[in-house]
């Protein structure tokens, strides 16, 4: 298993997916790098935001109308109706038009 496995923790409330990753990470996605400890996936309004406890920044949110329940691991590749989440490293080529990959590991190591 790897290491993301030993460290993320994994939420379905409601309408959202979360995906805590333990700590703050670095990652490359369709809009340009990013850092984000939590990974948020669904139509998420600001008092549901705030229940989830999540803070203003350090989320990474895609805000598609998925069920969160639909989610897949391939390996270590997150996948969920328009979006794949590379936690391995970063693919060949990009299957979906929402995407990202961590750059640098836990607390900024490569």
């Amino acid at each position: 298993m790897s290491t993301w496995t030993h460290r993320a923790r994994l939420f379905v409330r409601r309408r959202a997916f979360l995906l805590d990753l333990g700590e703050e990470v670095l990652f490359y996605t369709e809009g340009g790098p990013r850092r984000a400890r939590y990974l948020l996936v669904g139509r998420v309004s600001p008092p549901e935001w705030l229940r989830l406890g999540l803070p203003r920044e350090a989320v990474l949110h895609y805000p598609l109308e998925v069920d969160p329940l639909a989610f897949e691991w391939e390996g270590e590749t997150l996948v969920l109706p328009g979006l794949r989440v590379y936690l391995g490293g970063p693919p060949e080529f990009v299957e979906t038009p929402y995407y990202a990959w961590p750059l640098t590991g836990p607390r900024g190591r490569e």
